[in-house]
Order: C-alpha cells, then structure tokens, then sequence
C-alpha cells in the first residue's frame, strides 16, 4: 500500500511540473526510461531467484529516491 501511495506522490510531482512548464526534456526522457529499466530489473530479479517481494523492494527504492528528487526541485 505504501508503494502505491508513494508511486501516486511521484505522479503528483511530475504533472505539477508539466503543468507548470517545469517538466524538462531530460525528466520526460527519465520517466520512459525508468519503467524499462525497472521491466528488466524485474526480469533479472526473477531469473535470478528472486521472487515478487523482492520485485516490489526494487520498485519502493526507485519511487522514493524519485521522491526526494522531485521534492527538491
């Protein structure tokens, strides 16, 4: 549950920015970016025996580092 929130607040963040003008090239390019790395991120966690738990501890440290980025902005 708390991925979901934090994942929202992320969302949040960056549609502020585009409707501010704020949005960067670069961070629109990131956006796209991060979720294929993330695709095959989960798919080396699973291979390598990992199981959804571990998909999910992958996922709540992108969103928060995605947090305190875009809240420092």
């Amino acid at each position: 549950m708390a991925l979901f929130a934090d994942a929202s607040r992320v969302i949040d963040l960056r549609l502020r920015m585009m409707a501010l003008g704020k949005a960067t090239p670069d961070e629109l390019l990131l956006m796209v970016t991060e979720k294929i790395e993330a695709v095959h991120r989960a798919g080396v966690i699973i291979v390598s025996g990992g199981d959804a738990s571990h998909v999910v501890e992958n996922y709540c440290k992108v969103v928060a580092a995605n947090i305190k980025r875009l809240s420092d902005r």
